[in-house]
């Protein structure tokens, strides 16, 4: 594994340090190695930028300073968490009341969404025995639930699944790492094949979007 500079662990940790959501690969390669205008300085390897080497041996330099931090993965992207040994003193601050707290019926459908992705609205509803339109809506807005594509059935609905803000908000790496996620990810009809996704474009990254298609599809 290439060596890092000081400076770039410093770096490093800044980035992750203030950024208030997840930094990617790209961002990290964007931040850390920058490229100088009109291609001066010649070109560094790929293996010297590979945010994959830069992580291991930021979280040495945490461990080196006896931070109570730690370098947490989010699907493709990384953040700091505190570690779990200060867990106990940080129990007053987790108790405190978010304002987009969710109750069980929106918890229930986005673990449904979760554990049954790609899932049609009417397979939560037929799963659940009662409407979950607004309960997806509440999802959507917060980010939680995105629009995957549309199913190849009649009508076009809509088909739904998780996001990366869903991960990270459950300190999950990726969705296998969801509890007991080879028993419970069974569809919710037996049938013989999965329906068709007709993928929406920039649905998972912008919100208004999202927000907009509801307005039907979560109905």
């Amino acid at each position: 594994m290439p060596s890092v500079s000081e400076d770039k662990l410093r770096l490093l940790f800044a980035l992750l340090f203030s950024s208030p959501e997840a930094v990617t690969q790209d961002r990290i390669r964007e931040v850390l190695y920058p490229a100088l205008p009109n291609g001066e300085g010649g070109e560094v390897s790929e293996e010297a930028v590979a945010p994959r080497d830069h992580l291991p041996a930021l979280q040495a330099w945490i461990d080196a300073r006896q931070l109570p931090l730690v370098v947490h993965q989010v699907g493709r992207a990384w953040r700091l968490l505190t570690s779990e040994d200060v867990a106990d003193e940080l129990t007053l601050v987790r108790k405190k009341v978010h304002k987009e707290r969710m109750g069980p019926a929106a918890l229930e459908v986005l673990s449904l969404v979760a554990y049954r992705q790609p899932i049609l609205k009417a397979d939560i509803d037929a799963v659940r025995g009662v409407k979950s339109g607004p309960h997806l809506r509440h999802l959507l807005d917060l980010r939680l639930v995105r629009i995957l594509g549309r199913a190849d059935l009649p009508g076009r609905p809509f088909l739904y699944g998780t996001t990366r803000e869903f991960l990270d908000r459950f300190g999950l790496s990726e969705l296998k790492d969801l509890p007991e996620a080879g028993r419970l990810a069974v569809p919710a009809e037996a049938q013989p094949s999965e329906p068709s996704i007709e993928p929406q474009a920039e649905t998972a990254e912008t919100p208004g979007t999202a927000e907009t298609s509801t307005e039907t599809a979560a109905s």
